[in-house]
């Protein structure tokens, strides 16, 4: 019974590692086919809004280097990129009785009328698969699936680079199809003008794997925003044992071509090494057969990159965590592709059960889009293994924005996110600042407030003369996360005790002395210049008092008195906030103490989540109340001086709504933007609210931010 066997019903009464238990081979694969068509929404509910157009579409997004988008309604329309727009091309052909069509890009050296598209019926993006829809000719489906495993409930999963690609065949009439796949060593260098090498090599549990990487192997050398990697490999790979399998490593127009005429790839390996150009060597799989009516074929590959090493932290190379699981690549694919069944199934009901929580959370626009930002905010980050001390550590990547590592008040809006499904991972990615702050990297480190980055991606080797100070902003948010972390870790209080305490009692005095009023200081919002007596990021340097006291609270009996000082100074500066932004009464509270005009307060939303009073309701509604005056039809501006807004920060003011109806309705402004904007690529959080219309940044992890209304129901 089709019902009875869907993997819904499966997972509702089972855990992952017992699906497959006794399930024949043939009932796997048709679960698994189930899972990826349009009958999963039918029998699951909440899942994304039918037609939602993505402005730009994550395929392989693992982290900063390994994220390859589609910035077009269509897989077919345009070449496939890393985050910034470099082509990165993933290409794929079908050929159906000797007649080609392209259902993935074109090559560099392919002209799109080279091959007609298929025709995309649907795309629908998942936290873990995006699934395209084709149809070819009549009476052939094709669908693709792009499934990326990266689940921030487990270490070993999200630290592995690797996207399953799977493609599915259906006929109501007899054909045979050929099927095509290949990644360009694009993928592996900066400059196509820099020489690569390619080999091919069985692992031990038989996948055929072919890899491709640069001669010179210059390891986290190349920093910057908008760049590409240039070391470790890039891998693809598939079964051995599929007879219908051939694959390939060579110059792409030669191994194109062979297709083209045969239907297969040259089941060999062309010459290596040398340039990219002007040859731009593939990495090819291609697959024969003959679909029968009703019957679905299905094919799947593994795509992965070894970056050998991944972060340069003041010259400690550190490796990516899963080195610590696997003793190399080979076996860690060897470990991907035994674990695909019951990882798909997991990562199914993973899916499911985000949709069902976020809709209940927020509707199903809020749900759509978190779904949407999921795999952006996790391709932002890299967890590596500090091989000095022996433990995990976490990095993420300003990306579009600067490149730099770890900027605090690009870890801070993005924390949402972590503190949902594991604050441990918010520990991790706090460690690294925490320790350079406390000089144990090779640079001094004098600054009486919390830095603002480390470095610029993949290295960290900042000076403090050479940082972009904002002291309450960071020193604050530094607080504030620590306080957010102790709620659902309490014992991390030791830690802090032992290692971190007099830097902690350091910064905590000096946000003391820097409010109420933090004068004329950089914020976050940085890109408008310094903001003189913000009230914006005095109300943060407020909560952050709050947070400090809190973290003393839990540190033991001996700081009782100071947790009853800061407690009490925190009400204080609030009340004496309250009387600087607002002196005349009026119906909101003014961007500065010194002028009239008004801002979103949006860091006020961490008064609910740590359970704060420090500033009375009544600021929330009035402030709720006159946006809801400036509301345009593609969200709320960030302050006065021009229509633009951050949508990390509109999120969290609409949380001031505290009814899911209230808040869905204003968050579904931010869904409509990113429904209609024309820039195609990954979701800008910085844009022109009333046009809705991309002012800059792309692809940041500070999406994270949308995760508060959650998490706030959650705690």
């Amino acid at each position: 019974d089709r019902h009875l066997l869907h993997p819904h019903t499966l997972m509702t009464n089972m855990k992952p590692h017992h699906l497959l238990r006794g399930v024949p081979l043939f009932l796997i694969i048709v679960l698994l086919s189930l899972s990826s068509s349009p009958f999963l929404s039918s029998c699951y509910g909440a899942a994304p809004i039918p037609g939602f157009r993505p402005p730009a579409v994550p395929l392989v997004v693992n982290d900063p280097y390994l994220s390859i988008w589609s910035f077009a309604d269509n897989l077919t329309d345009i070449q496939t990129t890393l985050w910034d727009g470099a082509n990165k091309n993933l290409t794929g052909l079908i050929r159906v009785d000797n007649v080609v069509y392209r259902w993935m890009g074109y090559d560099t050296l392919t002209s799109p009328q080279d091959f007609p598209p298929v025709q995309q019926i649907s795309v629908t993006v998942t936290p873990t698969r995006t699934i395209y829809i084709f149809e070819v000719g009549t009476d052939l489906q094709l669908t693709v699936t792009f499934f990326t495993p990266i689940l921030p409930t487990s270490h070993d999963l999200m630290s592995r680079p690797v996207t399953y690609i799977t493609m599915s065949v259906l006929s109501t009439n007899t054909h045979h199809v050929d099927l095509y796949f290949s990644a360009s060593a694009e993928l592996a260098v900066q400059s196509v003008n820099e020489s690569v090498s390619w080999s091919r090599q069985q692992s031990p549990g038989g996948l055929n794997t072919m890899r491709t990487g640069t001669v010179a192997q210059q390891y986290c050398a190349l920093a910057g925003d908008a760049v590409g990697i240039n070391w470790g490999y890039l891998y693809v790979a598939a079964p051995s044992s599929d007879a219908q399998m051939a694959q390939c490593v060579g110059p792409q127009a030669d191994v194109r071509a062979a297709f083209v005429k045969t239907g297969t790839v040259p089941n060999d390996t062309k010459s290596s090494p040398g340039p990219v150009t002007p040859s731009y060597p593939v990495l090819a799989v291609s697959w024969g057969m003959t679909v029968t009516p009703g019957n679905t074929i299905e094919k799947t590959l593994i795509i992965a990159y070894d970056d050998v090493y991944s972060m340069n932290y003041f010259g400690l190379m550190m490796k990516a965590y899963w080195t610590q699981l696997y003793p190399n690549i080979l076996a860690l694919m060897d470990k991907a592709w035994s674990d695909y069944p019951s990882l798909l199934l997991e990562a199914t009901q993973f899916d499911v059960e985000f949709f069902e929580k976020m809709t209940t959370a927020g509707g199903d626009k809020y749900s759509t889009l978190t779904a949407l930002s999921f795999r952006q905010v996790m391709g932002g980050t890299k967890l590596v293994w500090n091989s000095q001390n022996s433990s995990i550590w976490f990095f993420m990547k300003e990306i579009s924005s600067d490149g730099d590592v770890s900027t605090m008040d690009v870890i801070f809006p993005a924390s949402p996110f972590f503190l949902y499904y594991d604050a441990t991972l918010l520990q991790y990615l706090l460690l690294p600042i925490l320790e350079y702050s406390m000089n144990h990297t090779n640079v001094l480190y004098n600054l009486p407030w919390c830095p603002h980055h480390l470095g610029t991606w993949p290295i960290s080797n900042l000076r403090p003369d050479q940082q972009e100070n904002m002291p309450v902003e960071e020193t604050a948010g530094m607080m504030i996360m620590l306080a957010a972390i102790l709620q659902q870790n309490p014992d991390w209080i030791d830690v802090l005790v032992a290692n971190y305490w007099t830097l902690l009692h350091n910064w905590g005095e000096f946000l003391l002395s820097s409010l109420p009023d933090p004068e004329n200081q950089l914020c976050t919002d940085d890109f408008e210049g310094p903001i003189p007596h913000n009230s914006n990021l005095a109300g943060k340097g407020i909560i952050g008092l709050g947070a400090w006291a809190q973290i003393l609270a839990l540190a033991g009996d001996f700081e009782d008195h100071e947790v009853a000082f800061y407690e009490k100074i925190s009400a204080a500066y609030a009340a004496a906030w309250m009387q600087l932004s607002n002196p005349n009464n009026t119906n909101h509270y003014n961007q500065r103490y010194d002028k009239p005009g008004w801002s979103l307060k949006y860091n006020l939303i961490w008064q609910y989540l740590l359970h704060l009073k420090t500033f009375p309701q009544e600021v929330f509604d009035t402030e709720l109340a006159f946006y809801r005056t400036k509301l345009t039809p593609y969200g709320v501006p960030l302050d006065n001086t021009m229509p633009s807004s951050d949508i990390d920060s509109e999120s969290w003011v609409f949380c001031f709504d505290r009814t899911v109806t209230g808040f869905g309705e204003l968050f579904g402004l931010l869904y409509d933007f990113a429904d209609f904007t024309p820039q195609r690529v990954p979701l800008t959080d910085w844009y022109w609210v009333d046009q809705g219309t991309q002012r800059g940044f792309q692809a940041r992890p500070v999406l994270g931010g949308f995760w508060m209304q959650a998490l706030l129901q959650k705690v």
